[in-house]
């Protein structure tokens, strides 16, 4: 194989990008949006997704622009501390249990690094057409141009274009959950990664993301098509939060500016096995969207980018390497996007027989942490 097109510019992209470029391979990078960033807010990535990082070399660069935590602090909706423990850190390594960074810090080193070792990169452009040949596929773009690639790696997300192109519509669910979350001052004694019992129905919790800043989550009930306005943000993150005390109270009046809240609902998907069809693939998003209560989801990302490129260089053919890296990935990336529904749920629905999500995040993060 010697070319290859991956359609999508967010980290399971450009993970992918950098993979295959070091097997020797021509890639062309395309992405629908005009340029190439990340929105929102913080990220929170586990030990796997520190793993996966130390995998594709941009560990450092990334625990340079963010901040390491090692522990997990639990608190009751008045504040009381319930319980503290470390976090893992990935097998075999001197790295912290958890990385909070800001999407955007990330992207810029994943885009970097990319384009360093030989990715080509275009913007505003998408597939309009794929077509399965004999020896290629053939890709017709938005912008009137043609292509022939020996792989087409689809990467572009939860509404993935390639999906509906190749396997036809799939529509997200849509799990009955918003959040909001909010980038906010980081007191110096909050070092931990912090998330309050709910209030009800409203989750809270904190990830530090730098030496000064961090972010703040609050999920809640919503309904499908809801989008809050600009001009009210400020007073419906406040109103949300005004039953937590501790940290939550201190930080509620610091909560002043609209430009510092992000918006988004809790949409999932998990596309039937295999994830390919010939010679074209789905990665992450596009395969298996979970909601981020695993804080999971780039760490299945750039998973899945890691075990294609392996499965590339150990089978005879691109069916058997694509075949295995589907059954390699399948149960993982289910597992993750059952159990963080399942978590999204129980918020939704306070006092659900079975609840019990302090128990479920820990075994889900033991179980991640160990191989891919």
């Amino acid at each position: 194989m010697t070319k290859a097109l991956i359609v999508g510019g967010g980290i399971t992209g450009l993970a992918a990008a950098m993979v295959l470029s070091r097997q020797g391979i021509t890639v062309d990078l395309i992405e629908r949006e005009k340029r190439i960033e990340a929105l929102g807010s913080g990220i929170t990535l586990i030990a796997p997704a520190l793993r996966a990082l130390s995998r594709l070399g941009v560990c450092e660069d990334c625990l340079a622009q963010g901040y390491g935590v090692s522990h997990f602090e639990t608190y009751d909706v008045d504040g009381t501390l319930v319980d503290r423990f470390p976090l893992p850190a990935p097998v075999g390594s001197d790295l912290p249990g958890l990385l909070g960074t800001m999407r955007p810090a990330m992207h810029r080193v994943f885009l970097d690094r990319a384009t360093k070792e030989g990715t080509s990169v275009r913007t505003g452009m998408s597939p309009v057409r794929i077509e399965e040949r004999s020896h290629a596929v053939a890709v017709t773009f938005n912008t009137g141009e043609h292509g022939e690639y020996d792989l087409v790696v689809g990467a572009d997300g939860l509404r993935s274009t390639v999906r509906n192109l190749v396997f036809g519509p799939t529509r997200p669910e849509f799990q009955g959950q918003g959040c909001f979350r909010v980038v906010l001052p980081r007191p110096a004694d909050m070092t931990a990664e912090v998330q309050f019992r709910p209030a009800v129905d409203i989750a809270v919790g904190f990830t530090p993301t730098s030496a000064d800043l961090m972010y703040m989550y609050c999920n809640f009930p919503a309904e499908e098509g809801y989008r809050p306005s600009p001009s009210h943000l400020v007073a419906l993150v406040r109103e949300r939060i005004e039953e937590f005390g501790g940290l939550v109270a201190k930080v509620r009046d610091q909560i002043e500016d609209p430009g510092r809240i992000h918006y988004a609902t809790f949409d999932t998907i998990l596309a039937p096995d295999p994830w390919f069809s010939g010679r074209v693939v789905l990665l992450g998003d596009a395969a298996h969207c979970p909601t981020p209560h695993l804080a999971a989801g780039a760490a299945m990302c750039m998973e899945d980018a890691i075990a294609l490129g392996e499965e590339l260089a150990a089978a005879p053919t691109l069916d058997d390497a694509l075949r295995a890296f589907c059954t390699r990935r399948f149960d993982r990336c289910k597992f993750v996007v059952e159990t963080s529904s399942q978590l999204s749920y129980w918020q939704t629905h306070p006092g659900s027989p079975g609840a019990d999500h302090e128990r479920v995040i820990a075994d889900g993060f033991e179980r991640l942490a160990g191989p891919f």
